[in-house]
Parts: C-alpha cells; structure tokens; sequence
C-alpha cells in the first residue's frame, strides 16, 4: 500500500504516542489496548517504510524520521480542526439563519404578511431577503447565496427543484379614460390601448410575447418592475398588463383590475431549491408557511 492511502486513524494514533511519548498513555486516551497502538503503529511503519519510534519498556520516543511525520500531522490536524470549527460556526448560523429570494411581484405585495407571521412564530429566527427577478434566481441558488426563491418558474432548471404552489393569471389595470365596463379583456381588445408592460429582461414579458404571437400591440412603456406599471396605470396614461400576484391587495379606484382572458395567460409560481437541497428547521418552517399563505386558493385571479 502506498503513502498516499494512509488511514487517517493510523495518523490520529501515531499523533497521540508522539504526543505522550507512550503507547500505553496513547491506548489509555483513544480507549484501546497498548497491543492495538503498537500494531497500529507498526502498520504505519511498514507503510512509510521507516522506524517512527525508539522503543524502550517505559517509553516511546520519536526517531528523527518520526519528528518530521509528527510536525506535518500536527500542522494537517490543526488545519482540519479548524475546517470542522469553522463548519460547525456556519452550521450553527444556518440554524437560526434564512436565506431565501423573491421575486419582486412578490416581495411588494404578499411577503411582508408571510415574515411578519413568521417572526412572530419564531423571534428567534434571522431572515435575510434578497428581492431578484426570476431570471437570477438560479444564479442565487446555484452560489449559494439563497436557500430557496419564491416565484415564479423560469426555463432551464434541470439542476432544481420547482414546486408549484398557485397558478397566477395575467391581470389588465385598465383606468377610466380607457374602461368601457367589459368584464375581462383579451389581448385583441387592448391591442390598440397605450399599453404598459414588463420590459424583456423579465420572465413575465417573456411569457407575454409568446401570447401575443403576431398582434400588434401599442406598447407605449416597459418597465422593470410590476409595481411601476401599475403606478403609471393609476396615473391614467395607459393599460397596464401584469401578473395579477403583483396588483396590490388593497382595492383603488384608480383602475379596475380585470382578468386577461387568452389562452396561457397564466404562469406556476411557487418555490425554487437547488436538488438535494436539505432544509434546516427554520427554513422548512419557512417553506411551509409560503406553502400555506399563497396557496390559500390554489390559484390567483382578479
């Protein structure tokens, strides 16, 4: 067997004798017989090649060779002990901590409810929210730097795991100078409307593109984000489209808020996890909260 598949006990073992400068005080310390120690030792020995101690009836003391094997095992067993401290800190964080992504529809309209409800079921959790559009939710994941992100689903997740919640249908804010009292629109019938509409850098606008085909619509503004459509909506210069998770929950008389009746005019939101992601005990609680309060109806719709 070569030096290099060495048993990491047989090292712990020498470390100890050298240590103590005895096989009995070394067997005494990791709970073995004097005999166990000796054959582990002269095992190494024979792997290495070369004599680590000078035996005596009392004592075993470290051959020239065996000093410098003493020093590199010291050094690699402080480096691994202070890895394991280091994990144990980081694990010891990630019990209280929770890092966890939103998509910002979301984020403005529905998370503060589920955090609040949250902090108050366990005071001693630490939240850390990073508001991301969709897109860059895999990157979070994928470094790390988020538990989980809730929103909606986004194309290539081979690598994650997306558990829907809701199904979360487009929504028309359609103020008075362009409201004719119908009860849903289609596409067809905003077409001509000053329009306002997620930019393309969103996976909503994405989803809107591909319903629209071919229509010509009157796109007079896009935008970055839901909640400054809807604004720009309520201040009369246009239709705004927009998931309907991101109209506010309180009801305005600035516009009326209608369903968007074309066929896949609707997306899955849920939660994101990298595979294999294991939840600690906030985070699961956390999850399943989020799994309570946006799936209260299975499905959003104006």
């Amino acid at each position: 067997m070569s030096a290099s598949n060495i048993n990491l006990k047989l090292l712990q073992t020498f470390q100890l004798a050298a240590e103590h400068g005895s096989f009995r005080r070394a067997a005494e310390e990791s709970n073995r017989s004097p005999s166990a120690v000796s054959m582990q030792i002269r095992d190494l020995e024979e792997q290495i090649g070369v004599s680590l101690f000078v035996r005596t009836p009392q004592s075993a003391n470290l051959t020239p060779s065996g000093a410098i094997l003493y020093e590199q095992v010291r050094m690699a067993m402080a480096g691994v002990q202070a890895g394991l401290d280091r994990l144990s800190d980081v694990a010891a964080q990630r019990r209280s901590h929770v890092s966890i992504g939103c998509a910002p529809t979301l984020a403005a309209t529905r998370l503060g409810n589920i955090l609040a409800t949250f902090k108050l079921r366990y005071p001693r959790s630490v939240i850390n929210l990073k508001e991301t559009p969709p897109m860059d939710a895999l990157t979070f994941l994928r470094e790390q730097q988020v538990e989980l992100y809730v929103g909606p689903e986004v194309p290539n997740m081979s690598d994650f795991h997306f558990e829907p919640i809701l199904k979360d249908r487009f929504a028309v804010c359609i103020p008075a100078e362009f409201d004719e009292g119908a009860a849903s629109f289609s596409l067809a019938d905003i077409a001509s409307f000053p329009l306002i509409v997620l930019d393309r850098q969103t996976a909503a606008r994405g989803l809107l593109d591909r319903i629209s085909g071919d229509l010509d619509l009157n796109i007079q503004y896009e935008v970055q984000y839901a909640y400054t459509a809807i604004t720009l909506a309520a201040a009369g210069l246009g239709v705004a489209v927009v998931p309907f998770i991101a109209v506010p929950m309180l009801p305005t008389s600035a516009f009326r808020v209608l369903p968007l009746t074309d066929e896949g005019a609707e997306r899955a939101v849920g939660i994101i996890t990298a595979r294999g992601h294991v939840p600690h005990n906030y985070s699961q609680q956390l999850m399943d909260l989020i799994r309570t309060e946006l799936g209260r109806n299975g499905a959003v719709a104006p």
